[in-house]
């Protein structure tokens, strides 16, 4: 189960930086599954994470293709958690209307 908690720790942050750089590539929306994966195996491979160790899985011949697969993994599950904030977030804008909140509270009758 820790093993569970791990990977969805490590996508929150993977997502925490995405959503920081957004502004960096906001002109190119595509590049935000590579730059996922891309932080998903640096993650990965500074934190020296194997998911199939930690599975007790041992049918991988080198330990370095369980640490690029584990960042595979985590920036696979990253942008899915990315799919789920903009979700909510879209569900949020839609709920509490900010426009119409502005329009009756700030906008004064002019006739």
């Amino acid at each position: 189960m820790h093993v569970f908690a791990l990977v969805l720790f490590f996508s929150l942050a993977i997502v925490g930086l995405l959503l920081l750089g957004e502004r960096l590539y906001s002109k190119a929306r595509e590049s935000r599954a590579f730059l996922s994966l891309v932080l998903g195996l640096v993650l990965a491979w500074l934190a020296n994470t194997n998911l199939w160790t930690l599975w007790q899985i041992p049918a991988l011949r080198y330990p370095w293709v369980g640490v690029s697969l584990t960042g595979l993994a985590l920036g696979g599950f990253a942008l899915v958690l990315y799919a789920v904030y903009g979700f909510f977030a879209g569900l949020n804008r839609k709920i509490e209307d900010q426009a119409t909140q502005l329009e009756n509270s700030e906008l004064k009758r002019v006739a």
